[in-house]
């Protein structure tokens, strides 16, 4: 083949790998699939997992805060000690020493007792650790529940364009209808333009749902750090099966909470703050030692080796101790008073939604006969149009009310799975939801 006739046939190539770059469909993901994607791109959750881990890090450092200490000191001397030592037998004797020469001392203190400050200390860390691996389930958790959002929001922008694009569908071909029977002298002009403008009605409404599922896939989108629009899979669900009794996810949300268990331990840690506070009133007591492995330029009063025990008490401080532990104490009555707050505000959100769930699900259910009312109605209204029996405008409005109806059932399902949602992060429980998908017996159709 020639190199003008290659070149003839490019433009055919990019043709061709255009119309197939325009045929891509963008990725599905299943509700579950988008859980754990974004679960690993969220800045918020890894912000969350590195505060963990400085805790973590944190109370792991004072571990041996009870244990003695161990420390090595080099120094090389220098000066000169001159004098003279009156009194003697000998006389009034002069001298002259020369401290010049390395030292070394191998030193260690222990704190045996110090007024309960090293055990607090140690359990405030570890409690701080406890509320940040409690935070970051909370974090998990606000995901999941952002994610439902955006992914059934985008289900729910889908299935009411899909309603929408039915119809345009219908009113186009019933504007066709019009048209030719006004041809045929069967319906007035009248009837023609009616049929125009529910037409063009329909395509606006078409136009509008199309731009708001094109906001939906945005949002999730964003929400998955993703440059491509991305599919859903999992379609919008109802169990019309009743959820467990109201008693139990109290219960579950007093147990399994993060919030709370979050709480709990800042009040720990709050607790021990008052005992390092009230340690400050206590003695100190604690052993020392000192060994000097290097021993030729020693004076003769430098020791090799010393040890004893010592207590330090504080007479006087620069800070006000009784303000200190008054300061602590009240600290302990603020988060004992934030953990009752959000006892409460955490039951009353389940309660909520547990009836928002409920809610949802009798809307969904009592729609199938509004529904089914709507089709007939719309059937009869067609063939009564066929007929000359009915106008342009009664067929408009079966169709408006067939297709309000749909878009309202859609909406309940989705009510129904943020409501779910939310219920469950209430309990605690937020990572449950795609077992609940699992088990709901109704599904939207795509």
């Amino acid at each position: 083949m020639t190199v003008r006739a290659v070149l003839a046939l490019l433009p055919l190539g990019w043709g061709v790998c255009l119309g197939s770059a325009a045929e891509v469909e963008p990725p599905v993901l299943s509700y579950e699939q988008a859980r754990a994607e974004l679960h690993q791109v969220s800045d918020v959750l890894k912000a969350s997992e590195a505060k963990l881990s400085r805790s973590t890090e944190e109370a792991r450092a004072v571990r041996w805060l009870g244990l003695p200490d161990l420390t090595s000191t080099t120094t090389e001397l220098f000066g000169e000690k001159t004098g003279t030592l009156e009194g003697t037998p000998l006389g009034n004797l002069p001298f002259s020493y020369n401290f010049r020469g390395p030292r070394s001392s191998i030193n260690s203190t222990w704190a045996i007792y110090s007024g309960g400050s090293i055990k607090a200390t140690q359990r405030a860390l570890a409690a701080g650790a406890r509320a940040a691996s409690a935070d970051l389930t909370s974090t998990e958790e606000d995901l999941d529940v952002l994610l439902a959002q955006a992914y059934f929001g985008l289900e729910l922008a889908a299935d009411v364009e899909r309603t929408r694009v039915s119809v345009l569908e219908q009113a186009d071909r019933q504007l066709n209808r019009a048209i030719e029977f006004e041809r045929h002298g069967i319906i007035p002009k009248v009837e023609r333009l009616s049929s125009q403008v529910a037409r063009d009605q329909a395509a606006r409404e078409q136009v509008a749902s199309a731009r708001d599922r094109e906001i939906a896939e945005a949002s999730l989108r964003r929400l998955l750090h993703r440059s491509e629009p991305v599919g859903t899979s999992t379609p919008l669900f109802v169990s019309s099966r009743p959820l467990q009794p109201l008693a139990q996810w109290l219960a579950m949300a007093e147990r399994g909470s993060p919030t709370l268990a979050a709480l709990n331990a800042q009040r720990e840690e709050a607790e021990q703050g008052m005992a390092i506070a009230e340690s400050l009133w206590k003695p100190k007591v604690f052993a020392f030692g000192s060994y000097n492995p290097i021993r030729k330029y020693q004076s003769p009063i430098e020791p090799d080796w010393i040890a004893g025990v010592g207590i330090n008490f504080t007479l006087f401080a620069h800070e006000d101790r009784a303000n200190k532990v008054a300061a602590a104490r009240a600290g302990v009555r603020e988060a004992q008073s934030l953990h009752d707050a959000a006892s409460t505000a955490i039951a009353t959100a389940v309660e909520a939604s547990f009836r928002k769930v409920a809610q949802a699900r009798e809307q969904f259910q009592l729609l199938d006969s509004t529904i089914a009312l709507a089709e007939e109605n719309l059937r009869l209204r067609e063939k009564g149009f066929e007929e000359a029996q009915a106008t342009s405008i009664d067929v408009n409005e079966a169709r408006s009310a067939l297709a309000g109806a749909q878009t309202e059932r859609a909406l309940a399902a989705y009510d129904y799975d943020i409501a779910l949602a939310q219920l469950l992060k209430a309990a605690g429980q937020a990572g449950a939801l795609p077992e609940y998908i699992r088990q709901a017996d109704i599904q939207l159709p795509p």
